[in-house]
């Protein structure tokens, strides 16, 4: 299923808090409409290019991103977390991406 359409889903139920910062790739084009406090990169427009402040832009939003997506590789690392799970208990499949995370940071902290 795509991050979108999860998103979508889980925003019926649960809404994002306005007042946090939200850093969404261009898979999530249409966000800001919905949510405020939005960080996005901009996308270039068709037949022109993208200014250099907005290179820059996309740049230090990318430089913030590897680092998100290095952290859920690394959670992810613990195979468990991506397979689809046969149990019937939401608690269960909480605890272990907790403890996934919690494994990531303690090899990221004696790394």
């Amino acid at each position: 299923m795509h991050d979108k359409v999860v998103l979508e889903n889980e925003s019926e139920t649960k809404k994002l808090p306005q007042k946090i910062q939200k850093l969404f790739d261009l898979a999530f084009l249409g966000l800001e409409a919905e949510y405020e406090n939005v960080i996005m990169p901009k996308k270039k427009p068709k037949g022109h290019e993208l200014t250099e402040r907005q290179k820059i832009s996309n740049k230090n939003i990318s430089r913030v991103r590897v680092k998100i997506e290095n952290a859920f590789a690394g959670v992810k690392r613990l195979r468990i977390v991506y397979h689809v799970s046969r149990t019937k208990r939401d608690h269960f499949i909480d605890q272990t991406f907790s403890v996934a995370c919690g494994l990531w940071n303690y090899y990221l902290a004696t790394k």
